[in-house]
Formats: structure tokens, C-alpha cells, sequence
């Protein structure tokens, strides 16, 4: 009982001493900020590293020793002799998966 009671004693105390603060664009400025933009600046800066990564894969020519690993198992491995004779066919494949499954990534979010 006296927990109901002390407890309509403070909601009367705060409604009493309300006070309204003015707002002069905080809200506006804690919703820009909120992790949308960050995420957002996150995916940037990921494309960004991706995309330098590339380049650099492109210019030490890391592409070329890639293919000829690739070439060599699936030689060894005797597979099919199509993607033996043409492991860029299986690079394209396994970048056609790594995409699907990140556009897929991307749409659960």
C-alpha cells in the first residue's frame, strides 16, 4: 500500500515540475548519426580496399601465378579438361558464387 502510494506521490511531483528543454536540432543531429551512416560509410571503405586490393593483384601480376596454380591441381586432379585447360573459367565461377552470396547478404540486412 505504501508502494502505491509513494509511487503517485513522485508521477504528481513530475508532472508538476515538467520542464521542456528546447530541442534546436539536436534530434535531427543524433539521427544522422545514428549507424545507418556508418554503415553506409562502411561499405564504402570496403569497396574502396577491395578495389585498391585488385589493382595491386593486377599490377604484381598475382593473377597470372593464381591461373597457373589452378591450372596445375585441376590438372593433377584430372577434372573436367575444359576448366584444366581454362581455370579462368573457374575463377569466373567461384566469383559469380562470392557475389550471389554477398548480394544476398546485403538484401537480408
Amino acid at each position: 500500500m505504501t508502494e502505491n502510494r509513494d509511487e503517485l506521490l513522485v508521477r504528481k511531483f513530475f508532472e508538476e515540475n515538467k520542464t521542456e528543454l528546447p530541442d534546436d536540432g539536436f534530434s535531427r543531429r543524433v539521427m544522422r548519426r545514428l549507424p545507418d551512416r556508418a554503415r553506409r560509410l562502411n561499405r564504402i571503405w570496403t569497396a574502396v580496399c577491395l578495389l585498391l586490393g585488385v589493382l595491386l593483384c593486377a599490377a604484381c601480376d598475382w593473377f597470372g601465378a593464381l591461373s597457373y596454380i589452378i591450372k596445375d591441381m585441376l590438372a593433377r586432379l584430372s577434372v573436367n579438361p575444359v576448366l584444366a585447360e581454362h581455370p579462368y573459367l573457374l575463377l569466373l565461377l567461384l566469383l559469380s558464387a562470392i557475389f550471389a552470396g554477398g548480394c544476398k547478404a546485403l538484401a537480408e540486412e
